[in-house]
């Protein structure tokens, strides 16, 4: 595990989520990232989805002195993936990085700041990157924004490596959805607690969202997981039944276009 001195002495513990699936060439780097934080994460707990390839050797060999390993004997897909991470998590906080990307150094000290500054943020966010990140120079003047709930109705802004919640056990995400299950939980937490972020990409992806072999791919279904969640905004507040149709018809009519715009 990583030296903690310095979550204790600031009181704010990382837990650090990392999914994996037949993510052998690639979650090294994402690993990698998170052992150079300047601010050392509390603890990494990496879950893997029953790999059959070389994952859980490559973690064994190389990083069980490091980590918390949970072994799955069963495909059960994202959700329930991070849920078995998170019910396994004891810092205060918890950061979500996918196995295929990574972290620039200073985010967790980054955050740190942040969230001592204000303890009542329960999902904090920053945007991502497809550009080298590691070596990259910050500002030093770091604005805080609010993100009004609104503005996550039309679209999901917040990229699963790019996000950081409370520990709490009324946070999770929903098992019974494959995909936008990350969208479904943003909007139930923001829905009852302001959102903040910041407008400097900490994450780099290295996969973009509409490669072929990504679960974007899968297009139609999640497009279909998209219309779920906003179903789902009915178990919030029934009054969200005067905007299902709209929201609806939006996710309709972004599908379409990207078959159009497809070459």
């Amino acid at each position: 595990m990583s030296d903690n001195n310095n979550n204790e002495k600031d009181g704010l513990k990382f837990s650090v989520i990392i999914p994996a699936y037949n993510a052998a060439e690639t979650i090294s780097r994402a690993l990698d990232s998170v052992l150079a934080q300047s601010y050392p994460a509390f603890e990494i707990i990496v879950v893997d989805d029953a790999s059959s390839d070389a994952t859980v050797q490559l973690l064994k060999s190389k990083y069980l002195n490091h980590i918390k390993l949970i072994e799955k004997i069963a495909n059960s897909g994202g959700s329930i993936t991070r849920n078995t991470g998170m019910n396994a998590a004891t810092g205060n906080y918890i950061a979500f990085l996918d196995a295929d990307d990574v972290w620039h150094k200073d985010k967790l000290a980054l955050i740190n700041t942040i969230l001592k500054a204000d303890s009542s943020i329960k999902l904090f966010y920053h945007p991502f990157t497809q550009e080298d990140i590691l070596g990259k120079k910050l500002p030093e003047d770091i604005v805080v924004y609010k993100l009004p709930f609104v503005k996550l109705l039309p679209v999901n802004l917040i990229a699963t490596s790019c996000a950081v919640i409370i520990n709490d056990p009324a946070f999770r995400f929903d098992p019974d959805m494959r995909y936008s299950e990350d969208y479904d939980l943003w909007l139930r937490i923001g829905y009852t607690h302001k959102i903040y972020f910041i407008n400097i990409p900490l994450t780099r992806i290295f996969r973009p969202f509409t490669s072929k072999g990504g679960v974007s791919e899968k297009k139609w279904k999640m497009r279909r997981g998209e219309m779920k969640t906003y179903r789902h905004l009915l178990r919030l507040n029934p009054a969200f039944i005067v905007l299902l149709p709209f929201l609806w018809a939006s996710s309709i009519g972004k599908h379409l276009v990207k078959i159009v715009k497809k070459p």
